[in-house]
């Protein structure tokens, strides 16, 4: 599914840019190697973002009270 149309840029890809190091949407752009267009994926993105960082955060305390 696409989640910027205007840069063609899809939930993968979304995900793979914040595994790297994006916390930012803009920076989901910059990763892909695009700008910003018309701005409507920014809170999608920013969601995203929130979700993913949450998880590795539950994971990474889990792991730490496991050992």
């Amino acid at each position: 599914m696409f989640v910027c149309n205007c840069n063609g840029i899809r939930c993968k890809q979304v995900d793979e840019a914040i595994r790297a190091g994006a916390r930012k949407p803009q920076a989901v752009h910059a990763h892909h190697g695009c700008d910003v267009q018309c701005a409507r994926c920014l809170p999608e993105i920013a969601a995203r973002i929130r979700k993913v960082r949450a998880e590795e955060k539950a994971r990474h305390e889990a792991m730490a009270e496991a050992g």
